[in-house]
């Protein structure tokens, strides 16, 4: 099967529709991670039918929660964006969305803009900057409907950074494994001191990746106090 049918029936799976130019944006994006991952360390993953299912198809796993997560406002954020994933996938399939994409590696944030200017999609900012600095700024902290991350850091620095970009009422959707529990169980009272509480794990099952895959969904209910995110 190739990938834009793999991609296709996965989110006939999830009960969307996405038309057919969308889905070769995606595998044209596909094919330019898979080419620059010989020679930048995007994806841990080499082989490209595993990327599909290992990165693309998790990252598109949101959508299956599409209107509760993305249902209001129109600015999101991927803290740590490395190969584009979640952040540039998604913003092919929510293009009413704005999109940030923050990342500190110089060599990622360039593939990331090379990438946007091949997929031509309009709805993205590539930032290069470390997050836990960039958070303190007023344009950017407590202005975001939706934070995502996704693979980026332990979970206790992974909410410090995360959780600061977030508007009050506004959701940060965090990709997790089978460790959330225990992760919740240690650090839930710092999510309550960053301005944060868990509202959902959403389990996702994903065809061809044996793991046991959630997106832990955090409310922003208070403003996160000044001292936070720290270096």
């Amino acid at each position: 099967m190739d990938n834009a049918k793999i991609i296709k029936n996965y989110l006939r799976s999830l009960d969307i529709d996405t038309a057919p130019d969308i889905i070769n944006t995606a595998v044209q994006f596909l094919d330019y991670l898979h080419s620059q991952n010989q020679k930048i360390n995007l994806v841990g993953t080499k082989d490209k039918l595993e990327i599909v299912n290992r990165h693309f198809l998790d990252s598109l796993s949101i959508l299956k929660f599409k209107d509760k997560f993305f249902g209001s406002g129109s600015k999101a954020v991927d803290i740590g964006s490395g190969g584009g994933l979640p952040g540039l996938l998604l913003a092919l399939f929510l293009p009413s969305f704005n999109w940030t994409l923050v990342e500190k590696s110089l060599k990622k944030a360039e593939f990331l803009n090379q990438a946007i200017k091949i997929c031509r999609i309009n709805n993205i900012e590539v930032i290069r900057e470390r997050a836990e600095q960039l958070a303190k700024k007023p344009g950017y902290r407590e202005q975001y409907d939706v934070v995502l991350a996704r693979a980026v850091a332990n979970f206790r620095i992974l909410i410090e950074l995360a959780i600061p970009f977030c508007k009050i009422n506004g959701k940060i959707i965090l990709y997790k494994s089978r460790k959330v529990f225990e992760e919740i169980k240690n650090h839930s009272s710092m999510v309550e001191e960053l301005g944060g509480k868990i509202t959902g794990i959403h389990q996702i099952s994903i065809e061809g990746l044996n793991e046991f895959r959630v997106l832990l969904e955090i409310k922003k209910i208070s403003k996160t106090p000044t001292r936070y995110p720290r270096n």
